[in-house]
C-alpha cells in the first residue's frame, strides 16, 4: 500500500513538473522584451501596454500606466498629471 501511494505521488509530481515550462512559455508568448527607456522612445501608437525587461532578475512585466489626467494619487499626479487639489 505504501509503495503504491509513493509511486502515485511520484508520477503525479513528474507530470506536474513537466507542464511547468509549457505554462511559462505560453504565458510570455506575446510579451515583447525591451527596456523601459526603449519603450518610452517609441511613438505612442507603437507603444506596447505590457513588456518584459531584459533583466533576468525582474520577473514581473512592465505595465505602461495610462491615465486620463484625473488621478488624485500624488505619485501619479507628479508623473502623469492630476486634477486640481481641494
Amino acid at each position: 500500500m505504501r509503495s503504491s501511494l509513493i509511486s502515485r505521488l511520484a508520477i503525479a509530481a513528474a507530470l506536474a513538473g513537466s507542464l511547468v515550462p509549457i505554462a511559462a512559455r505560453a504565458q510570455d508568448q506575446n510579451i515583447p522584451v525591451m527596456t523601459l527607456r526603449a519603450a518610452l522612445q517609441l511613438p505612442p501608437d507603437k507603444l506596447p501596454t505590457v513588456f518584459r525587461s531584459p533583466n533576468p532578475y525582474q520577473h514581473e512585466p512592465y505595465n505602461i500606466h495610462r491615465t486620463d489626467g484625473l488621478s488624485r494619487n500624488p505619485d501619479d499626479c507628479m508623473r502623469w498629471g492630476c486634477i486640481d487639489r481641494r
